[in-house]
């Protein structure tokens, strides 16, 4: 739905990989499966590249293909919710510029809101960077 707004409305905007990363870090699945696993642990790192690192969405991308290079098994991670924000908040956007700020702002609450997890999620990025 959000990216049917997005398209009709903004084209897909380089914000588009934080809506995909904060959607599916927010909706992680059972986590039994390593792929269940794996998506959570590497929306999450992308979060954090552009979050806290301030890095461009368009590098996210090679830290992923990083981080799963060989497929390494990824850990169940920890959360305290799924976050006070979903969706929503970004679909109620007036403009291009207020949909960016919102997409940032959804994105730092399910980031926020797997706080028992960012030491690991920092580790294994930074790791991936030196590699």
């Amino acid at each position: 739905m959000l990216q049917t707004l997005e398209m009709e409305r903004y084209g897909y905007p380089d914000v588009h990989r934080l809506v995909v990363d904060a959607y599916a870090a927010q909706h992680p699945g059972p986590g039994v499966d390593r792929r269940d696993r794996q998506s959570v642990f590497v929306h999450l790192a992308s979060i954090h590249l552009v979050i806290e690192e301030g890095r461009a969405c368009s590098e996210a991308g090679a830290l992923i293909r990083r981080l799963t290079e060989g497929r390494p098994e990824f850990p169940l991670l920890r959360r305290n919710g799924a976050g006070a924000i979903d969706l929503r908040h970004a679909w109620e956007a007036s403009d291009l510029v207020d949909y960016e700020r919102r997409v940032h702002e959804w994105a730092e609450a399910v980031w926020t809101s797997y706080e028992p997890s960012h030491d690991h999620i920092r580790r294994a990025t930074s790791q991936a960077y030196q590699a």
